[in-house]
């Protein structure tokens, strides 16, 4: 029985598409791959490109803050008091993170962490460009 079912079925041509239609297939659909790997660099090329803006304004902006802030005058101490930062560690360091801008480092760090993200994205669209879709 299934051996006549094979042979009952495989007279049809309705079921063998031409070759030609097939070839049509294939190529639209490599052409729609290398169109999506294209729009994802871009993507990338936007992002890593938006991203280093960002940080560089950001780092403009924030830098002077942070730079002028006590932390900085309490962080000079390690290196022209030393036996007093020594001998008073644990009041040094407490009071070196109560004075550390943390929203000024996080600000900072945020465009930083995209562009990692972006540049990262970057690298895997070139190489899967590259690779599969330039012959």
């Amino acid at each position: 029985m299934h051996h006549k079912l094979k042979q009952l079925f495989q007279n049809i041509s309705e079921l063998n598409p031409p070759k030609v239609l097939a070839d049509f297939i294939f190529s639209r659909i490599e052409r729609e791959k290398i169109r999506k790997a294209k729009r994802q660099l871009i993507f990338s090329y936007c992002g890593l490109a938006g991203s280093f803006i960002f940080a560089i304004g950001v780092g403009s902006i924030f830098g002077q803050t942070f730079l002028q802030s006590e932390f900085w005058t309490m962080f000079s101490l390690m290196f022209s008091d030393v036996a007093v930062v020594i001998s008073n560690w644990d009041t040094f360091f407490l009071s070196l993170l109560e004075t550390l801008p943390t929203m000024h480092i996080i600000i900072f760090l945020v465009p930083v962490f995209t562009m990692l993200i972006s540049a990262n994205f970057y690298f895997i669209n070139k190489n899967s460009y590259k690779h599969k879709f330039i012959y």
